[in-house]
């Protein structure tokens, strides 16, 4: 029970690492508030968790509405009274994208909306709660793209996804709040590429827990990377940890 005495909110009812994050989490003595579009799934997990002895609940919301996502944090505090971890997989799933010549002004609202905008209020309604709680922590996530002209707007926002969590850790003390980034890419992917890519924005490349008496090992599980932050990363901000695992489906 790491987390006792905490309470996260993860932003999807996502089934797959959503959901398994949640449940962790609650494993872990974590008060769970989850919120999502999906009130099925999300009710789901719920039951799952409280089947198990957990405290979870579920709110409805779409995160590419702001008022949405500042109620769902709203009601995080109501509920459980303090937040403490923050964990970020908004997905344009359901948002269509295209080939960059053919992006309107609508797919590009919509995808925006959806990813960049969504994590961005996120986190901008979670950080005065996340300092309250003195040791609080926002964990963002991003799959790396298939090799697919139909995600144009979708890169744009992952950029934009890592610079702002690379912003966050240098507005903000990691005394009081530390931000950190998952990447997940294909197992395929050159490390010295991956590692390229993300040094444009980020300050530092972890790539698995780091002992003092043995090297960093790769990760190689999504919800490994989440517990690890959750749990064991506090001295890590402003950092992206790269999974090694093939692309989510929630």
């Amino acid at each position: 029970m790491r987390l006792s005495q905490k309470v996260a909110l993860v932003t999807s009812s996502a089934s797959g690492i959503c959901a398994s994050t949640a449940q962790q989490l609650a494993a872990e003595g974590a008060r769970v508030m989850i919120c999502g579009r999906n009130a099925a799934q999300g009710r789901a997990t719920v039951r799952q968790i409280r089947s198990s002895g957990g405290r979870a609940s579920f709110t409805l919301a779409d995160i590419a509405v702001a008022a949405d996502t500042k109620a769902a944090v709203d009601e995080t505090i109501a509920t459980y009274g303090r937040l403490d971890i923050l964990f970020n997989h908004a997905s344009s799933g359901y948002a269509r994208d295209s080939v960059l010549l053919e992006v309107s002004e609508a797919v590009w609202d919509r995808v925006i909306e959806t990813t960049l905008k969504g994590t961005f209020f996120c986190c901008q309604y979670a950080l005065p709660f996340l300092q309250q709680s003195g040791s609080g922590t926002i964990i963002n996530l991003v799959e790396q793209l298939p090799a697919d002209p139909m995600q144009s707007v979708t890169a744009v926002c992952q950029g934009g996804i890592l610079a702002m969590t690379g912003a966050i850790a240098q507005q903000f003390s990691a005394d009081t709040v530390t931000a950190n980034l998952i990447w997940v890419s294909e197992p395929t992917v050159d490390k010295a590429v991956v590692s390229g890519d993300l040094n444009l924005l980020m300050a530092q490349i972890i790539r698995g827990p780091v002992g003092h008496s043995e090297p960093a090992r790769p990760f190689t599980d999504i919800a490994e990377a989440v517990m690890y932050l959750a749990i064991g990363g506090s001295d890590l901000h402003g950092s992206a940890l790269v999974v090694n695992g093939s692309p989510l489906t929630s």
